[in-house]
């Protein structure tokens, strides 16, 4: 391992005021998540490390509206962001949240020797206070007109427009957030970190650092704002939601501007972490043998290229980050994605609908360590999954054991002589774990993923010019050949595809007859031998990947349609008065029948009586059998508008409870009289 002997992965910060759709894990998280797996399987010491980011003038206003404390608000979006994000398949080492007491210790810290060190220093400002209201405006509480780019509606703290970070009293003609009236001008004295005085130090350490670990078109970037002259960075905000300034001159309406703890939270969680685990791990953050990453969207570059590693440096006591992954923005059917607008696909209803297998696969496509957007498409999704994924992947997988289950026993057979085909084949299973662990390095997941399938249309080749059905009749050493070739193939396919589709390839080392979890195999590291073990029995052939409907497909759509213009659902939004409640009418109904649709993998045609006998139509074949559902006692919405599935009138909708990728039916635990009011 050279250069480092252990990694520290970090992923940006969900901001903790809303829930999370597609397009974050996509740039971030899963990202974060594949490269640590790969690091794990390899052999490395790793800890991925993340937490809720909950302070911030978006929370207080969006908890103001709610009619909650801000850290109620907090809370209840950082509970709902952390099975979000394991409902993808994330696993976190620790998943902490600005808002604690290890942060908090930390920042103060950190400001105090930041201070000690000579970058803080007080200076008079200018700062907003609107006398409606009474009370100071910090960031978000005001709106006006962005001084570099003239982009309206921008708020005071962060142009979205042009990304440009703003200091307090730059932005043109101000108004309150709140109230809409221009806000008066007091005079206050304000805390500044002298970032200014570290623009050497920064564009020195920025330009010697490798460009496979650096991009280079982001420090390019980063290099511009650098050249064009850094102003000092106001760390003050007064009426704010965080955490107070440790300094005893400061007041007490004084805080921490939220930039300043967010980042420091990284450390923090990883604290918590080494606390929980091994204390003296904490040493790491000022070992120099330690490797820092961080994962992060583009939106947030000048906070960490700039503003964290200045941190770093004005402390003194820690190490620097020594990777970035940038990847840019995610649009969804060609138009950008919006909350606000309703386009956009929550994680929830993504992971409750497709395994998060499938998803990762095709926001892999996404994630190319480069800034440039991309675009989610329903039908390349499906294309993705069904082609490649299912017919390539997944069906040479199957082939390969199911035949060797047939042919040989379930067993690993020996390879005879080899002829030139074979020895091809054999080095294209050296070259492509080779090829696709530089990938892996580069955090380049797009090409991972070409790469896996390319692998996979040679093996298929390979395999059908070989033709063993045929040669195990006639020459069954050849056939034997093959099928050894083959295994190796599949095992070590099933090693470089685990950081992308988890699932998939620990039921791929099953089959194979691999003990323990692949997980914790350290597969990839130095010391493993991928080769499969003569007469080693294999596990039971599966069939590892399902084919998405078209059907499917439609639902999406129709649902993105459905949903353009609405608002997002939020903590306030979700109660409802007793009266709305009453409009449901949740009726038990008993199952009388039950059968598949025809043309159709998940739905299931229920005849049920609810006091009448009525017909529904539930997508419930992946998780039941219908013989399962017969003289079940089921909770159904009866008064549910019909709607048509595969030609079939559906008069109501079963209830489920929905955790990820596991879904169970609601029944009642006394049998009543079918028809019967649930209140």
């Amino acid at each position: 391992m050279p250069g480092h002997e252990r990694t520290i992965v970090t992923a940006a910060l969900p901001y903790a005021n809303g829930d999370i759709h597609v397009g974050h894990v996509c740039s971030t998280y899963i990202p974060a998540d594949i490269f640590t797996r790969y690091l794990r399987i390899s052999g490395e010491e790793v800890v991925y490390v993340c937490g809720a980011d909950e302070h911030g003038t978006p929370i207080e206003m969006s908890a103001r509206e709610k009619g909650v404390s801000p850290l109620e608000h907090a809370e209840f979006y950082w509970m709902r962001q952390l099975r979000d994000l394991q409902s993808m398949g994330v696993e976190f080492d620790n998943y902490h949240r600005t808002n604690s007491e290890e942060n908090r210790l930390l920042t103060e810290h950190f400001l105090t020797k930041m201070r000690e060190n000579g970058y803080v220093d007080t200076r008079e400002v200018e700062s907003y206070y609107c006398e409606v209201d009474g009370k100071y405006l910090p960031d978000r509480f005001v709106l006006g007109r962005c001084p570099y780019c003239d982009a309206e509606d921008q708020y005071s703290d962060v142009c979205e427009a042009c990304q440009r970070a703003l200091e307090p009293g730059e932005i043109l003609e101000p108004k309150c957030a709140i109230c809409g009236t221009a806000p008066v001008s007091r005079s206050t004295r304000h805390f500044f970190f002298k970032l200014s005085k570290l623009s050497d130090r920064l564009e020195a350490w920025l330009t010697e650092q490798p460009p496979e670990d650096f991009p280079q078109e982001v420090v390019n970037h980063v290099l511009g704002w650098i050249h064009g002259g850094l102003k000092d960075w106001d760390i003050t905000r007064e009426d704010y939601w965080g955490f107070r300034l440790p300094y005893p001159d400061a007041g007490d309406d004084q805080h921490v501007y939220v930039w300043v703890d967010a980042p420091i939270e990284y450390f923090a969680s990883f604290i918590k972490w080494a606390r929980e685990n091994d204390g003296e791990r904490e040493s790491w953050l000022g070992d120099e043998g330690t490797r820092l990453v961080h994962f992060i969207g583009k939106d947030i570059i000048q906070h960490h290229l700039i503003f964290w590693p200045a941190m770093l440096m004005a402390v003194g006591e820690y190490i620097m980050p020594r990777k970035y992954v940038v990847n840019g923005y995610i649009s969804l059917e060609g138009r950008k994605m919006s909350k606000s607008r309703g386009w956009y696909i929550p994680v929830q209803r993504a992971t409750s609908r497709y395994p998060s297998d499938y998803l990762r696969f095709y926001l892999s496509y996404k994630a190319a360590n480069s800034p440039t957007d991309s675009n989610y498409s329903w039908s390349e999704f499906q294309e993705r999954v069904n082609r490649e994924l299912a017919d390539n992947m997944g069906n040479f997988i199957h082939r390969v054991l199911i035949f060797t289950d047939r042919n040989f026993d379930g067993k690993v057979p020996g390879p005879g002589d080899m002829g030139d085909i074979d020895r091809e084949f054999r080095s294209q299973i050296d070259e492509m774990g080779r090829s696709i662990r530089r990938e892996y390095e580069a955090c380049n997941n797009s090409k991972v993923v070409q790469g896996l399938v390319a692998s996979f249309m040679q093996a298929n080749r390979y395999f059908n010019d070989k033709k063993p059905w045929v040669s195990v009749k006639s020459d069954r050493a050849d056939a034997g050949t093959t099928m050894y070739l083959c295994l190796n193939f599949v095992k070590a396919a099933a090693c470089l595809m685990y950081p992308l589709v988890p699932n998939i390839s620990e039921r791929i080392w099953s089959q194979l007859g691999e003990e323990g979890s692949l997980a914790e195999s350290r597969a990839l590291s130095p010391e493993s031998d991928l080769s499969v073990q003569t007469g080693k029995s294999l596990g039971k052939p599966e069939v590892l990947v399902e084919k998405i409907e078209d059907a499917r497909i439609e639902e999406e759509m129709e649902w993105l349609d459905g949903e353009l213009g609405k608002e997002e659902v939020t903590m306030g939004e979700e109660l409802v008065s007793i009266e709305d409640f009453r409009k449901m009418e949740i009726r038990v109904a008993e199952v009388l029948e039950a059968e598949s649709v025809e043309g159709s993998r998940n739905l299931i045609k229920l005849k049920v009586n609810v006091g009448d006998e009525r017909t529904l139509v539930a997508g419930l074949a992946e998780h039941y059998a219908p013989e399962e559902l017969v003289g079940r006692q089921i909770a159904i919405m009866a008064n549910l508008k019909p709607a048509k599935l595969f030609g079939i009138e559906s008069k109501g909708m079963l209830l489920a409870a929905v955790d990820g990728e596991e879904v169970s039916i609601l029944v009642v635990d006394k049998e009543v009289t079918p028809g019967t009011r649930v209140e």
